[in-house]
């Protein structure tokens, strides 16, 4: 009877182990191309210099493809600010998402907030 008991914690703590040793195989998640898209909008994207003087805040929403080439072609832009979406406009055409298998005429959307702090 008390090796029954014994054989039967020696299993569960088995069981426990190896179900956490298998959780710690788990691999990164993929990064899509969306979430590739919007890292390289962010790090290619500043503060324009003209809309921090001017106290220019505001949101821009664009709406855009990217070629083959990895050339981002916008297809439409909402913002509360005419400066920021001109701003926006500017650098998102000199940003490169090069290298990037994207599926054929897929449409991204993505907000750029600008706000002052301080």
């Amino acid at each position: 009877m008390e090796t029954t008991k014994i054989i039967r914690l020696a299993f569960l703590v088995l069981v426990v182990i190896c179900i956490s040793s298998l959780s710690s195989f788990a691999k990164e998640p993929a990064i899509t191309p969306a979430q590739h898209i919007q890292n390289v909008i962010k790090q290619g994207m500043t503060y324009p210099e003209q809309a921090v003087k001017s106290c220019c805040t505001g949101k821009v929403d664009v709406i855009f493809t990217v070629d083959d080439e990895g050339k981002i072609t916008i297809e439409k832009t909402m913002a509360e600010n005419a400066n920021l979406e001109r701003m926006v406009k500017e650098q998102l055409s000199q940003i490169c998402c090069k290298g990037l298998k994207t599926p054929y005429n897929e449409h991204y959307k993505i907000t750029i907030s600008f706000k002052l702090i301080g």
